[in-house]
């Protein structure tokens, strides 16, 4: 069998920044609310049926997965004790932690982690991905499972990771959930579900009798202590009014601010801002109906586009944004600069001429964003400018994030829409590079090379794979990379122990008065 440390160079790739705690070292207090000014309503609770990072960025408050990431980005386990691999990697035997409740009581054994496993498998891109792969998954003792593999394959602790939304329930809500959603929101987190109030708030007070780990805090991982009361999440879609909300005393915490609003926010002596490397802003084309099924239309977009402007708009400052062509964070292991000659070429007679060639009759591409992630729509804003400038007839449709979610799932709604694209577990989680996610990216080259990807276990071939990937992206104009976007977040100087990573989380976090 192949252990835990041997198998850790491989699916630890990803080295990223390590983000500081903000506030000093101080006692933890217990109590009080805190409250968070998000974004937008999340367009579920149930993380299996949507890859919506706001479902993620709330759900991972009240459920777990077998893995997590560390301060690093590297993966490490969180429900998980322990794991071993066969020698052919087609073999792995998962044993999870004794003791760990569920909020109803019950403790969690396999016979919930392969009913939740199972329908992830279904229900969610990432899972369906993965689960291609799968031979069987069983229970081989209380606490124990077996997965066992079509072929081989080194990242499977990445993909049963919370980023993956590979979340585990009671298989009792699994049972009644059947092919909907769930019905009883029970996990095994250190928050549980207290109200939903869509719209005005989602509230979730401290599980007394969380099993936390006994190790130290590490990045999403490690033990975990709930000093607040209650936490409360409010959607709120105006990204000003995030801001006068904590100025205001309204709300302790704010996420996705506008970065207009940066120097006020640094000057206010009541608060502490932070800037988190967090995505890269995206262009998906819709490959699978409509005008850029044509690729030499697709190249003419991305021979187009000068990112500088776009991005400045987006962000409204040069420290919020990065030009960079890599299709994973740069501050990773994994960046490759193979698309550079593809990236940012800013050349409007290239693109008049593969219009031409590709046969354009000034048909409209229907562009979907939102202002509930001002980044998106911002950029969208300056992109379909220039390409209107060269010729393209563009109807900028601003939409609802839950309604652009669920438009951007029917190939007959749009051409283009905008989105971010955070840092994950692993590249073969790039979910811009599957089938199975919004935008149809088909390719049996490219699929193959995925799976190549999946199956190789030495960092040096996987990196390799990797930039024939990325070259493949490029060189047919799959998606276009606007450039990398960096968070802006705010809090009240009251909020203790709060560590900035990509995704905002509320556990280890005490409020001094």
């Amino acid at each position: 069998m192949v252990s835990k440390k041997m198998l850790s160079m491989v699916w630890a790739a990803l080295v990223c920044v390590t983000f500081p705690v903000l506030a000093g070292a101080q006692t933890p207090r217990t109590g009080g609310i805190l409250r968070v000014a998000m974004e937008a309503e999340p367009p579920s609770l149930d993380p299996h049926t949507t890859t919506a990072t706001i479902v993620m960025v709330e759900a991972m408050h009240w459920l777990e997965a077998p893995f997590t990431q560390g301060e690093k980005y590297e993966v490490i386990p969180d429900l998980a004790e322990s794991f071993t691999a066969s020698e052919d990697l087609k073999v792995w035997d998962i044993t999870f932690r004794k003791g760990v409740l569920f909020h109803n009581g019950q403790e969690m054994t396999s016979a919930d982690v392969v009913a939740s496993l199972n329908r992830w498998g279904k229900r969610m891109v990432y899972g369906k991905s993965f689960y291609a792969g799968v031979e069987s998954l069983q229970a081989t003792d209380r606490y124990s499972v077996r997965l066992t593999l079509k072929s081989r394959s080194s990242v499977v602790p990445a993909y049963l990771t919370q980023r993956a939304r590979c979340f585990i329930y009671p298989k009792e809500v699994i049972d009644e959930a059947g092919e909907g959603t769930v019905k009883r929101y029970i996990g095994t987190g250190p928050f549980q579900l207290a109200a939903h109030r869509p719209d005005r708030f989602i509230k979730m007070k401290r599980f007394d009798k969380y099993a936390a780990r006994t190790d130290p805090q590490n990045g999403y991982g490690g033990k975990k202590t709930v000093y607040v009361d209650e936490l409360h999440f409010i959607p709120v879609p105006e990204p000003v009014q995030r801001v006068n909300l904590l100025q205001g005393g309204e709300a302790e915490f704010s996420n996705q601010l506008v970065t207009d609003a940066y120097k006020r926010l640094q000057a206010d002596p009541n608060l502490d801002t932070a800037i988190v490397k967090s995505n890269w802003i995206i262009g998906v084309f819709n490959k699978k109906k409509g005008l850029f099924t044509n690729l030499k239309l697709r190249q003419a977009v991305q021979a187009a586009l000068d990112m500088d402007p776009i991005l400045m708009n987006a962000t409204g400052g040069k420290e919020f944004y990065r030009l960079d062509p890599s299709l994973i964070y740069k501050d990773t292991v994994w960046n490759t600069d193979v698309g550079k000659p593809y990236y940012n070429q800013a050349d409007p007679e290239k693109a008049k001429k593969l219009m031409k060639e590709a046969g354009y009759k000034g048909e409209t591409i229907r562009w979907l964003s939102t202002k509930h992630y001002p980044y998106m729509f911002n950029s969208a804003v300056v992109a379909a400018q220039q390409l209107q400038d060269v010729g393209f007839k563009v109807d900028l449709q601003v939409l609802d994030w839950a309604t652009l979610i669920k438009r951007r799932n029917n190939p007959d709604e749009f051409e283009m829409f905008t989105t971010g694209i955070g840092i994950t577990a692993d590249p073969s989680q790039a979910n811009h590079m599957i089938c199975g996610w919004a935008g149809w990216t088909c390719y049996d080259e490219l699929d193959a090379l995925m799976q190549q990807l999946i199956a190789q276990s030495k960092f040096e071939d996987r990196y390799e794979t990797w930039k024939k990937m990325e070259a493949f992206s490029y060189e047919n104009a799959t998606n276009i990379k606007f450039g990398d976007y960096f968070t802006l977040r705010a809090m009240k100087k009251n909020v203790k122990g709060y560590v900035s990573m990509e995704i905002p989380f509320f556990w280890n976090v005490w409020l001094d008065k």
